[in-house]
């Protein structure tokens, strides 16, 4: 069958070229893609193209151009899909090695001191905002371990107000550290 000046491709006249070649293209494309839904759309994705181009299109022999479309677009087919592959293998590969580092790095690090250190520095920071006296008091009684006469004695103030001055300093960092309570409180009682 061949397309000529003479003869239009009609919808009649593409019915026969359909049911005369669709099955032995569909045996074509499934050697190729080795699925028989794919094969049959690429095939009818090439009858599609012919019928989508029919006013301008000239065919001499439309067997051949049938069996050429249909090869072209099962090896499109296939190159598409390993290539499809590949980027899918190669996205689980970096999906596998960042969760190995994240791993890794997790079963390497120690929560006590990465906690601590955390502490540590949110303390730091809490304790330097603090009013100069408060600070002063604070500092003396918990890292010098004085009393509360010895610190009332060194800044001329009663003990009532070195206890007032404490228990808002306690509270402060408690107050910035309540987030952390629960996971010392975890720690704690893991260790013992």
């Amino acid at each position: 069958m061949q397309v000529s000046e003479t003869r239009e491709l009609t919808r009649e006249w593409f019915e026969q070229l359909f049911h005369r070649y669709g099955q032995k293209l569909e045996r074509i494309a499934y050697s190729y893609v080795r699925d028989k839904d794919t094969a049959q759309d690429i095939v009818n994705e090439c009858f599609a193209a012919i019928w989508g181009r029919r006013e301008s299109i000239e065919i001499r022999n439309m067997e051949s151009y049938l069996y050429q479309a249909v090869r072209n677009e099962s090896l499109k087919y296939r190159r598409d899909r390993n290539l499809k592959k590949a980027v899918y293998e190669k996205i689980l590969m970096k999906e596998r090695c960042v969760m190995d580092y994240y791993t890794r790095t997790i079963e390497s690090c120690n929560p006590e001191e990465m906690f601590s250190a955390e502490i540590l520095e949110i303390c730091r920071r809490q304790i330097a905002q603090m009013p100069e006296l408060r600070r002063q008091i604070f500092t003396a009684n918990k890292f010098e371990g004085k009393s509360y006469r010895e610190i009332a004695d060194r800044y001329g103030i009663t003990t009532r107000k070195v206890d007032y001055e404490l228990q808002r300093a306690i509270s402060s960092l408690r107050l910035s550290l309540k987030d952390y309570l629960t996971v010392l409180a975890l720690l704690i009682s893991i260790r013992h």
